[in-house]
């Protein structure tokens, strides 16, 4: 089936079925506030509906259908802080939010199958952008200035989640980059970090945690990675330093806005410096390793 004729096919249609009945809103509405506690109900349909397509990746890491990505996605980013601890942290048990019970790998998988729609990815990445914005804005000034476990452990699991999502979406890149038919896809998924192009609004609770989220989706920031050439390799390693850039400029920009000062977070040794980047750069470069693993790559 054409790819245009499956937007518009029963499919399509089920997919936006699927996503209300998971979610509890209407498909296109804007999404809850993270984090948010779903229904019994909800909670079953949506593992349900993932599991639908894990083992079909273990074999074809494109088995979610054209017409199911963008209702995958929205499902995915409603669950935004139940994602958020599955790829951060080695979970024995349930989520803590909607008591998911879903495996890496599995999730790994469907949001690589999920992201070779770019606004999916976009959807995905934007979302846990809020949720990492929210936890940061929990921290007071001392937090940076000296250890706290719970701050490092914040850092620790977000940048672990950064290093999941842009693993996948460099798999993407690698396999879409090579192919001349899907140039225009490739462009758009390296635009992704454009906010206002998201398909459905992802709310932010309040002017604090709306500067968190800006640091991390700043063009600024990742604006070199939506400047495509036909050199796979070179888009590949800006895309993974601009990745990492975004943890940093997420810390950065809360610690400054506590009232911490340049010369503060360039001190060595300085909890800043010495602990939280650090963490943030580790984590990260774990993420990535361990999402080319659960992809096969």
């Amino acid at each position: 089936m054409p790819v245009e004729t499956q937007y518009t096919s029963a499919r399509a249609e089920l997919g936006l079925a699927l996503e209300s009945a998971a979610t509890g809103r209407v498909p296109g509405s804007p999404m809850h506030p993270v984090p948010v506690h779903h229904d019994a109900a909800e909670t079953a349909i949506f593992e349900r509906v993932m599991g639908e397509y894990t083992e079909a990746l273990h074999k074809d890491q494109s088995a979610v259908p054209v017409s199911m990505r963008l209702p995958m996605a929205d499902m995915i980013a409603d669950y935004g802080s139940d994602v958020h601890q599955i790829l951060g942290k080695e979970m024995d048990g349930p989520t803590a939010f909607n008591q998911l019970e879903i495996d890496r790998g599995d999730l790994t998988r469907i949001i690589r199958a999920t992201a070779e729609d770019p606004n999916a990815y976009k959807i995905i990445h934007a979302s846990q952008t809020v949720v990492i914005g929210e936890g940061l804005e929990g921290f007071q000034a001392e937090s940076f200035r000296a250890e706290d476990q719970k701050l490092r452990a914040w850092v620790q699991q977000s940048a672990n989640v950064l290093g999941h999502l842009d693993g996948v979406r460099g798999d993407v890149i690698s396999d879409l980059g090579q192919a001349e038919k899907d140039t225009n896809a490739y462009k758009r998924m390296l635009n992704y970090h454009i906010v206002g192009g998201l398909l459905t609004p992802i709310p932010i609770a309040g002017d604090a945690i709306q500067r968190s989220v800006d640091w991390g989706l700043s063009d600024s920031v990742n604006e070199e990675n939506a400047k495509v050439d036909a050199d796979t390799r070179k888009n590949r390693i800006k895309h993974y330093e601009d990745g990492q850039e975004q943890m940093y400029a997420m810390l950065r920009g809360v610690a400054t806005k506590r009232g911490l000062t340049l010369a503060e977070l360039d001190a060595s040794p300085s909890e800043f410096e010495n602990h939280l980047q650090a963490k943030a750069k580790e984590w990260y470069l774990s993420g990535l390793a361990e999402a080319d693993k659960l992809t096969g790559e």
